[in-house]
Formats: C-alpha cells, sequence, structure tokens
C-alpha cells in the first residue's frame, strides 16, 4: 500500500513539473522540451531494469523515477491540447475515444494475454509519441504561451471545478472498496473493466453534443445512484449490476472532469487546470486508499456520501448560475459593440448610448455621470440621434431592439 502511495504521488508531482517549469518559472520552451527528451531516456531506462529489480530500495526508485517521467510528458500533453487542440466540438470525443482505446489495450495486453516486453516497448513508444508531439508539432503552432489569469478574488470558478471533481472522485473511490469486497479481489482489471472504456465514450460524445447542461445532468443522476449504492450491495442479485454500473460511473466521471478542467483551461490561460484533474485523481485516491475510506461500515458512508452529493449539487448550481449570467452580460456587451461599430459611435457617444439604453434618468444626472456639461451630454446626444436615424430616446431604444 505504501509503494501504491508512493506512485500516485510520484505522477500527481510529475503532471505539475511542466505548468510549474513554463508558467510560475517563466523556463523557455527549449529547455522543457530538453527535460521532456531526458525524462523520456529515463522512462525507458527504467521500464528495462524492471525486470531486474534487486533490492527494495531500487523498487522504490522505479516507483518514483516512472511515475514522476511519465506524468512529466502527460502534463505537457494536457496543456497543449488545451491550449493549441482546444475545439469544443471535438474535445470530448478525442478524450473519450482516446482514453477508452488506452483501457481497452491494457485489458487486452496486460490482463488478457501475457505480452511480455512487447507492452513495455509500446509503452515506451506512446510515451516518446507525447514528447514528439510536443516538440515536433509544436513549431508548427504559435508558441505564445497563455498568461495566468489575473488574481481575481472573486473568481472562484477554479476552486468549484475542484470541489466538484473531489466529491464524484470520492464517490468512486468508495465504489471500488465495495467492488473489492464483492470480488473478494483487489484485480482491478476484471472483464467488467471494459465498461470503464465504454463510459469515457458516452460522456465524451454527451459532452460534444452543445449540452454541457445535459452532461451535468447525467453525472448528477449517476452520483445520486452511487449514493443509493449501499443498499443494493446488500442484495446478491444486485451484485452483477452493481459491478458494472461502477465501471461506466467511473468512465463517465473521469471524462467528464478532464473535460471541464481543459475547458478552463483553454478559456483562462491556466496551465495548472489542464493536468488539474488527473493530479486530484491521483493525490485523493493515494490518501483514500491510505486512510481506508473505502472501508466504512455503509451507514458511515452513506451519511459523508449523501452530504458529499448535496455539496456537489449547490456547488453545480451555483456554477450554472454564475455561467449563465456571465453568458448574458457578455451577450449584452458584444450587442452594444455591434451596434456601435455598425454607427460608427465614437467612445464618449458609446459611453452616452449605453446610458441612454439603460439608464432611466434625467439628461442632467446622465451629463453628471460621465462628467460633461449640459451642452456637451445634449451635443453627443444629438450626434447619436444623427447618425443612427432616430429623433429621440424612444425611438433609439426601439431600433436597437429590434436589430
Amino acid at each position: 500500500m505504501f509503494l501504491y502511495m508512493l506512485q500516485s504521488f510520484a505522477l500527481s508531482f510529475g503532471m505539475i513539473l511542466y505548468p510549474f517549469l513554463r508558467q510560475t518559472i517563466g523556463v523557455k520552451v527549449r529547455l522543457v522540451r530538453v527535460l521532456l527528451v531526458i525524462s523520456g531516456l529515463g522512462y525507458g531506462l527504467g521500464l528495462l531494469s524492471t525486470g531486474n529489480i534487486g533490492s527494495y530500495g531500487h523498487a522504490v526508485t522505479l516507483m518514483i523515477l516512472l511515475p514522476v517521467t511519465m506524468g512529466f510528458c502527460q502534463g505537457a500533453a494536457y496543456v497543449r491540447l488545451a491550449r493549441d487542440m482546444y475545439d469544443s466540438e471535438l474535445i470530448g470525443r478525442i478524450l473519450g475515444i482516446s482514453l477508452g482505446l488506452s483501457i481497452v489495450f491494457q485489458y487486452f495486453l496486460q490482463i488478457r494475454y501475457d505480452t511480455g516486453l512487447f507492452l513495455y516497448i509500446l509503452m515506451f513508444c506512446l510515451n516518446t509519441g507525447i514528447i514528439i508531439w510536443e516538440t515536433v508539432a509544436g513549431e508548427q503552432v504559435s508558441v505564445t504561451e497563455p498568461t495566468a489569469p489575473a488574481g481575481n478574488k472573486k473568481d472562484l470558478t477554479f476552486l468549484r471545478l475542484i470541489l466538484i471533481a473531489s466529491c464524484l472522485d470520492i464517490l468512486a473511490v468508495y465504489l471500488d472498496g465495495q467492488m473489492e469486497r464483492l470480488l473478494n479481489t483487489s484485480d482491478f482489471f476484471a472483464r467488467p473493466r471494459l465498461l470503464y472504456a465504454a463510459g469515457f465514450v458516452a460522456m465524451g460524445f454527451l459532452w460534444d453534443m452543445k449540452k454541457a447542461e445535459k452532461a451535468t445532468v447525467i453525472m448528477m443522476i449517476f452520483a445520486v445512484m452511487a449514493v443509493l449504492m449501499p443498499a443494493l450491495l446488500m442484495e446478491e442479485r444486485f451484485y452483477l449490476f452493481d459491478i458494472c454500473f461502477f465501471y461506466f460511473y467511473l468512465g463517465l466521471c473521469v471524462v467528464y472532469n478532464t473535460s471541464r478542467f481543459i475547458k478552463y483551461a483553454a478559456d483562462s490561460g491556466n496551465m495548472y487546470a489542464a493536468p488539474a484533474y488527473r493530479v486530484m485523481d491521483n493525490l485523493l485516491t493515494g490518501l483514500l486508499v491510505l486512510a481506508g475510506f473505502s472501508k466504512l461500515p455503509q451507514l458511515s458512508a452513506l451519511i459523508i456520501d449523501t452530504l458529499l452529493l448535496a455539496l456537489i449539487v449547490f456547488l453545480v448550481w451555483r456554477e450554472g448560475t454564475m455561467t449563465r449570467r456571465v453568458r448574458t452580460e457578455k451577450t449584452l456587451c458584444d450587442r452594444k459593440d455591434a451596434f456601435a461599430i455598425r454607427y460608427r459611435l465614437t467612445d464618449r457617444e458609446k459611453e452616452v448610448f449605453e446610458l441612454l439604453i439603460t439608464k432611466d434618468e434625467k439628461g442632467d444626472d446622465m451629463a453628471k455621470e460621465l462628467g460633461v456639461s449640459r451642452r456637451g451630454f445634449v451635443s453627443l446626444t444629438s450626434s447619436i440621434y444623427k447618425k443612427t436615424d432616430t429623433g429621440s430616446r424612444v425611438a433609439l431604444l426601439q431600433k436597437y431592439m429590434s436589430e
């Protein structure tokens, strides 16, 4: 268990290493790419030495070296995906199908058949492919790095994403423990795990249907079912359903949270957000397994899960409310800008125009608010009416609303 926790923490450290170097320290792109190549070589050497572990210290070293180097490359891949290749029409399918295929390959190559050295070669090739993608393909796109978002204390979007993803992840960890009890084994690679891949693909397509709200509703429904799972686990006839449900739910959870973080990273320019879910997932899994959360009595776990679910619903509701408000404000702002551009209003005239259509005040009060004289305000108003071919405030508002 100690080695498992160590591996989880090492992988998390590797994933945040790339954004730390690029965004926080500001290391040049070329140097980071050199470090990526070095990490790839270290990963390959580590794989070759796994068959000749000579001591406990050697095993511990590999449990640190391999996850850190692999996480470093994965962190770079997530950042590039959010920075240069993000497309709201494709992001879900890209994540869902690629992650789903990885699980299928892992099942057949590692569990169903003993591929031996071939599996190590394949893993090394995949890791090398990520490095090539970052170093070679990166030359074909803009290498201008996004700047970190301004430190706005009122912007709690990133925190809400982390809280929601954490709660959903804790539910998944608890279900994982219940599955181990049912199967009387810690083998996470049983045949039902193929439904894990189905969950990836299903959420990927849901996310890309321009129905992000629908994807959220689906996750909430499955989260509620996850809370009710302890009651179903008491009945032997539900065993197969429970097992299949867990893997499918976990697949939905991974793509849902990953897509949300990558979208936030693309919108805000925060590199840390791109691999944030994978980092958080590994940290939480290691800590919760160590704490034995999945071994809690069913009643205790049900109470905890119910509180988690209530928090998830509240955070999702708050996020949806704020997102709709921001979207409405942005639409109104874009519409005003388009109107001002169409009729060639000056910056000062645009300020007067916004007051005329949004305020129900007298001309003197609006003039004071703008800091201009009464005569200056009348002159600006007359210029707006002339440019828009309207003769009054009412006519101006009607024309704005009709366009």
